[in-house]
């Protein structure tokens, strides 16, 4: 699953109860947004002034807590 793709697909409502039902951290928040906006890793790696392979992690966090909620 290509998380940025997934959160794109979905609408304001859902998004907003999906990144409720997280419990995100502000960073997690930060990406999680700047992914459902569609912003490259790159762009999201220079907004949060993280390397790509922390960011990987990061994601992947994201992505387990959204398969643990069964969204996806």
């Amino acid at each position: 699953m290509r998380l940025g793709k997934f959160l794109s697909d979905l609408t304001k409502p859902e998004l907003e109860e999906l990144e409720g039902l997280l419990n995100l951290t502000e960073e997690q928040a930060a990406i999680f947004y700047l992914l459902s906006k569609g912003k490259s890793n790159m762009y999201i790696c220079e907004k949060c002034s993280l390397s790509s392979t922390s960011l990987d992690i990061r994601i992947r966090v994201i992505k387990d807590k959204i398969k643990r909620l069964g969204w996806c």
